[in-house]
């Protein structure tokens, strides 16, 4: 069963997420420890407003056990939704005005999937998929965008098999990505 995220409920939720993102979660926490990594994290997910907060997540459930999340956003509340966050790294002495590129004006974008290793192969990141296609077309969206890791082979063929086109190549944390788009 695919339901928001709750702000009282987030327990694995980092650990999912820095699953799928790997070295950008050093970028997006200013920490280099595992430990260190998800505790940000969590704090940003516990936030009302930022690309990873509760807000934006969706969870997948077998039984009441969490599987895997999507965390999906308007593009075009990018600046909003990252002000939270650089204002945590100043407080570590990081000062960026931004982060890397990830997506395009006017895309419904999915930041991150994931899903715990022993619920793959089930279909849960297609139904991920399925759910967020249709909450972009609810919230008016006319095409959805997410990045893949050039090394993740596997991802991009699932991600063409679900009618994702590769679109360009960003550069995101010093490493390239196919920014990828499906038109609804």
């Amino acid at each position: 069963m695919i339901t928001q995220a709750k702000k009282e409920n987030i327990t694995k939720l980092s650990t999912l997420i820095l699953n799928a993102i790997g070295n950008i979660a050093n970028t997006l926490t200013g920490e280099n420890e595992k430990d260190k990594i998800l505790k940000t994290l969590d704090f940003y997910i516990s936030m009302d407003i930022n690309r990873i907060s509760y807000n934006n997540i969706w969870t997948y459930k077998i039984e009441n056990e969490l599987a895997g999340l999507i965390v999906a956003y308007n593009s075009n509340k990018l600046k909003e939704l990252d002000a939270p966050i650089l204002n945590h790294l100043k407080l570590k002495n990081m000062f960026l005005k931004s982060f890397d590129k990830e997506c395009f004006k006017d895309e419904f974008y999915i930041d991150t999937v994931s899903v715990f290793e022993k619920f793959q192969g089930r279909g849960i990141a297609k139904e991920l998929f399925a759910f967020t296609e249709k909450k972009a077309k609810d919230l008016g969206f006319k095409k959805i965008s997410l990045l893949v890791d050039f090394e993740k082979e596997k991802a991009l063929k699932l991600y063409e098999k679900i009618g994702f086109k590769k679109n360009s190549i960003l550069n995101v944390s010093k490493h390239n990505y196919h920014h990828m788009i499906k038109m609804l």
